[in-house]
């Protein structure tokens, strides 16, 4: 019976992707892999550091030679607390200590020779702001195109193995880029955010963006510990004694 024979369709030898698009779909999820692989490193030595737990033997490195270390300067009241966050790096181990400074910037440099406390930079390099103020967001494509291949530049040539930075635009490349390079294995360096002081209940915008990708997200005020759960209450600028009451509430000092 001719109707009830089935119909049998040979699949067809020929793969539907051709060579270059399977090879472009594989190199895609090695990628994703990677950054997933990246980003769960850095939540995992988050959530080490901040739980009161010993760190485990297998991840404990003791680390034997000096910390290149990458700063970027802000301006204004950045600048100000970068200087008090520079007094307290050793000297002998975060070394040698390069500086990032915006190329319109045109003091933070004076002040950090100015000070007596900060310390001088064996190197420095200038890159073009992302965005100015006030500049328009469609010619703002351009510029940010052009401070992204500086940072490259910039980041191949230090290679660092410590980023520090405390808010400013001009991070936001910057760490972008040693993110990436992270990706590709091509620089290891741990980035190190820590929020403007002036920032007691909202991430600045440079902020928002970099807190997923940051190994240490640091804030001064425990309104946004509460609000980002990997970031890490300091008291760089004031104190925040631990003083329960009996609610069990903490009570702020100021």
């Amino acid at each position: 019976n001719e109707a009830s024979k089935m119909t049998t369709i040979s699949a067809p030898y020929e793969y539907p992707l051709g060579p270059p698009a399977a090879v472009t779909l594989a190199g895609a999820m090695a990628l994703a892999l990677r950054v997933a692989y990246v980003v769960k490193s850095i939540r995992c030595d988050d959530e080490e550091s901040n739980s009161e737990q010993k760190p485990s033997p297998t991840r404990r490195r003791k680390r034997t030679r000096p910390v290149s270390t990458l700063v970027v300067l802000g301006s204004g009241g950045h600048t100000t607390e970068m200087i008090r966050l520079l007094t307290l790096l050793d000297a002998r181990r975060y070394s040698p200590l390069t500086y990032v400074v915006a190329t319109t910037d045109t003091t933070s440099l004076q002040r950090i020779e100015a000070s007596k406390s900060a310390r001088r930079g064996d190197a420095v390099f200038r890159i073009p702001r992302s965005r100015e103020v006030g500049q328009s967001y469609v010619t703002s494509i351009l510029t940010t195109l052009r401070s992204l291949l500086s940072c490259i530049y910039v980041s191949l040539r230090v290679r660092p193995d410590f980023v520090l930075c405390n808010g400013p635009g001009t991070c936001l490349p910057i760490v972008v880029v040693v993110f990436f390079l992270r990706i590709l294995g091509l620089a290891g360096g741990n980035v190190v955010f820590v929020e403007s002081f002036c920032r007691v209940k909202h991430l600045s915008l440079t902020g928002r963006l970099l807190y997923p990708i940051v190994d240490k997200f640091i804030v001064h005020w425990p309104e946004l510990r509460e609000q980002y759960p990997h970031s890490k209450l300091v008291s760089s600028f004031i104190s925040h004694p631990a003083t329960v009451e009996g609610d069990g509430s903490k009570k702020r000092g100021g």
